[in-house]
C-alpha cells in the first residue's frame, strides 16, 4: 500500500498547462502593434531632431507625391506637442481596438487609413492649389478612432480632457469640426483626417456585417439541430 501522494492520469491527455499571467502575456502581446507604433514613432521623432534634411524626402509632398510617402509620412511628426497628443489617442483608442480585432488587423487598419488619409490630403491640395507637405499620423488614428466608436459606441472618453461623453458623439463632433475647417488656413490636414475616418467607419461596418452574418448562421444551425 502505498501512503504518498499520488496522481493517476491518462498519459494520451497531458495536464493542461497553467495560464500564461506574465507581463508580455497579459501587457505586452495584446498591443504589441500599439506599442510597437509608438516606438517607431519616438524612434523617428529623434532621427528628425538631429537631421530634419534627411527625413525631408520621407514627407507627403502633394506636388509630386511618391509611393513610398504614402507610409512614411504617418510616422513622422512636426514637434512634441504633436507626436505626444498623436500618441496620446493612439494609446488611449488602440489599446482597445486592437484587443477586438487582434494585432494583424488593428495594423491593417492603421495603415489603410493613414495611406488613406494621405490620398484624401492629396487630391484636396490638387483641388485647392495648395504645396504644403503634410506629416503625422492623425488619419491612422482617426481611422481607428472612427472604427472604434462604431464597434463601441457606448465607451466612455473625456473631451478635450475635460468633459465625459459617449465616444460616438466625440467622434462625430471631432468629424463636424474637421468637415467645418476643411478649407481653413490653420496648418491641420483635416482632409486626411476625415479620409481616414471613413475607412475606420468602413471597416467597422464590414466587422459588424461579418458578426450579423455569423449569429445568423449560429441562430440557424441550432435551429435546424434541434428539429
Amino acid at each position: 500500500m502505498n501512503t504518498g501522494p499520488s496522481r493517476q492520469y491518462n498519459s494520451n491527455y497531458p495536464a493542461a498547462s497553467p495560464p500564461d499571467d506574465s507581463i508580455m502575456s497579459r501587457v505586452i502581446k495584446p498591443n504589441i502593434m500599439v506599442y510597437g507604433i509608438i516606438a517607431v514613432c519616438a524612434l523617428v521623432f529623434i532621427w528628425e531632431y538631429i537631421d530634419l534634411q534627411a527625413t525631408a524626402l520621407l514627407w507627403m509632398w502633394p506636388t509630386y507625391p511618391m509611393p513610398w510617402m504614402f507610409v512614411t509620412s504617418i510616422f513622422l511628426h512636426g514637434g512634441f506637442e504633436h507626436i505626444f497628443f498623436n500618441m496620446l489617442m493612439l494609446f488611449m483608442f488602440g489599446v482597445t481596438l486592437e484587443r477586438m480585432l487582434g494585432n494583424w488587423r488593428f495594423l491593417g487598419l492603421f495603415l489603410g487609413a493613414g495611406i488613406a488619409g494621405n490620398i484624401g490630403y492629396v487630391i484636396f491640395c490638387m483641388a485647392t492649389g495648395s504645396d504644403v507637405p503634410a506629416i503625422g499620423a492623425s488619419g491612422a488614428i482617426y481611422g481607428v478612432f472612427a472604427c472604434l466608436a462604431i464597434l463601441a459606441p457606448h465607451i466612455r472618453v473625456y473631451l478635450f480632457m475635460i468633459v465625459p461623453l459617449k465616444i460616438f458623439y466625440a467622434f462625430l463632433l471631432y468629424a463636424a469640426i474637421d468637415i467645418v475647417f476643411l478649407n481653413s488656413d490653420d496648418s491641420v490636414a483635416h482632409a486626411a483626417h476625415i479620409a481616414g475616418a471613413l475607412v475606420g467607419v468602413a471597416y467597422a461596418m464590414h466587422i459588424k456585417r461579418q458578426i450579423k452574418r455569423q449569429q445568423t448562421y449560429s441562430v440557424s444551425y441550432d435551429f435546424k439541430a434541434e428539429m
